[in-house]
């Protein structure tokens, strides 16, 4: 699965909060954090079509940021 895929999957779940306005997080925004290496994945920043290393033991969203988001 790629790790588009699985943000994608994980927002219908989770519902994301967006950055740029009010409301859900949309798949277009998701793609440019990914694009953005806004996403760490077990460690690594993927880009959009990688795959994924499952299980996933550790996700952070902005990990530079003052609010990180661990999930």
């Amino acid at each position: 699965m790629s790790c588009w895929d699985f943000l994608k999957e994980l927002n219908d779940v989770c519902h994301f909060m967006s950055r740029e306005r009010t409301g859900k997080a949309s798949n277009s925004e998701l793609k440019r954090w990914l694009q953005n290496k806004a996403v760490e994945i077990n460690g690594k920043r993927p880009s959009f079509d990688d795959e994924v290393d499952f299980p996933v033991t550790r996700m952070a969203l902005f990990p530079k940021k003052n609010r990180v988001t661990l999930m």
